[in-house]
């Protein structure tokens, strides 16, 4: 007897033989999968508490998104004509935020995620990490678990200078604080010794914002930032998450190699030199790479010169700020588009790997491939049904893979399914109140609004040329 049955399906395995079942079953005990297979090897006599028919639908592994902001779902749009978003960003983090902004946006995130098929996400709690108050992680933790999401989440070292002097509301006055280098390290290893496991779908990480030294860091102090956070990653086994630019990596494996290996994501990774190439090919550490980011566009990530040297590369949507989504689909397909452009070449990134990009490549990262990240007896079962039987993805018969890479869309994701649960049926979700969500967002958004103030509001959203051509970049 089994828990859930899905029968009649195309089913996208994504396991290390690369099977599909073009008329398949997948069947579900418990938290994970039981059996999975060819419809005619599935005896007559199986039985299921829930039996769903998915005939002319797909079947796949939850998609995980490997890198996202905590904050970004309330303040999407806002700034969106800056050149330097990230000083608003800090600005409104940082001064203007309370404990119901953290859990509204991290609910209203991970609805957006989930109703895309992300059964797995990471999110860097605001643009760097606000490690003030563990009262914030905790917020972002129970917003965001509520959806039924798998959440990675968790604090580490801001960008400076340092100390820095955070805002906090009590009973709605709000009052400076002070935060220094040394309470960054404590609250960071006080938060993976304590919130891990808390929830079976909560898993806290080590998240500074950078690696790269700032030009008022010393190298020692910013030596001394990179091997506490290092220190503390491998102390306690978890996932070593943070940004990379020119000369980061280069800095940091000559001043603290130990930062390096295969659960060390570096997100972005743009304008590494051919030294900095090889260290992530050597190291093993991982390259989160977000296609349709501001810091791709404004400095290329060296993608196929990474994967040529050896090394790894995952596709993240970075978050929702200011001008994307959670629709990691998208950034299947402009990774696809932007990457054989600059390589000249139409048969570059083949849509097979594009998806492993986003599932079991993007686990094994993270280190929780043994948990998820494609449909395997004795994984999670983490499964999300897409309908193919629309125009856009009709007749679906030939090449799953390439089908769905290029053709479908977050909206297509009919079912979700993370630990044997059912989270979204039918594009409903069912283990929480979506307007609840939406009304909740709302509600946080137009406090902080408020709290900003009309001129800052105008600030952040008057858009100088928003009719032209090309408009001057605004500081």
């Amino acid at each position: 007897m089994y828990d859930l049955l899905i029968r009649n399906a195309v089913i996208v395995t994504v396991d290390p033989q690369h099977r599909v079942f073009e008329n398949g079953y997948i069947a579900v005990r418990g938290n994970t999968i039981a059996a999975i297979g060819a419809m005619e090897e599935l005896p007559e006599e199986v039985q299921a508490a829930k039996v769903i028919d998915a005939k002319g639908k797909a079947v796949l592994p939850g998609l995980i998104d490997g890198h996202g902001h905590g904050g970004h779902c309330l303040t999407r749009t806002l700034g969106d004509q800056y050149a330097n978003w990230d000083d608003m960003a800090e600005e409104i983090y940082f001064h203007y935020t309370d404990d119901d902004f953290w859990y509204a946006e991290a609910a209203l995130a991970a609805a957006e995620r989930l109703k895309f098929g992300i059964t797995t996400a990471v999110s860097m709690i605001a643009s760097t990490p606000r490690s003030d108050r563990l009262e914030i992680l905790q917020a972002h933790f129970d917003g965001a678990l509520k959806t039924g999401i798998r959440e990675l989440s968790g604090i580490g070292f801001s960008d400076g200078p340092w100390p820095k002097h955070p805002h906090i509301y009590v009973d709605g006055i709000r009052k400076e604080t002070v935060l220094t280098p040394e309470q960054v390290v404590e609250n960071t290893e006080k938060a993976v010794k304590t919130m891990n496991g808390v929830h079976p779908r909560q898993f806290c990480i080590v998240a500074p914002g950078n690696l790269t030294p700032r030009a008022d860091d010393t190298p020692e102090f910013a030596a001394w930032k990179n091997r506490e956070m290092a220190r503390i990653a491998h102390e306690y086994g978890v996932a070593l998450h943070t940004h990379a630019r020119t000369g980061g990596i280069q800095f940091t494996y000559d001043t603290t190699p130990e930062f390096f290996g295969p659960h060390t994501s570096l997100t972005h990774s743009t304008g590494l030199t051919q030294s900095e190439i090889d260290i992530v090919a050597k190291t093993g550490a991982v390259v989160f790479h977000g296609p349709t980011t501001r810091a791709n566009i404004s400095v290329r990530c060296p993608v196929y010169e990474i994967l040529r040297a050896g090394g790894e590369v995952v596709i993240v949507t970075d978050g929702t700020a200011p001008d994307r989504s959670y629709d990691i689909w998208r950034d299947m397909k402009v990774f696809q588009v932007i990457h054989r452009i600059h390589e000249h070449d139409s048969t570059l990134a083949p849509p097979g790997r594009v998806l492993e990009m986003c599932t079991i490549r993007a686990a094994r990262a993270l280190g929780i491939d043994h948990l998820t990240g494609s449909l395997e007896v004795g994984k999670r079962a983490d499964i999300i049904i897409v309908n193919t039987n629309q125009p856009h993805l009709a007749p679906f018969n030939i090449l799953p893979e390439a089908r769905l890479v290029a053709h479908a869309h977050g909206q297509d994701v009919e079912t979700v399914i993370v630990d044997g649960e059912i989270m979204m049926e039918n594009r409903i979700m069912l283990h929480c109140d979506e307007q609840r969500i939406l009304d909740d967002a709302a509600a946080a958004q137009s406090k902080l609004f408020e709290r900003l103030g009309p001129e800052k509001m105008k600030k952040y959203t008057t858009y100088p040329g928003l009719y032209e051509i090309q408009s001057k970049k605004v500081d």
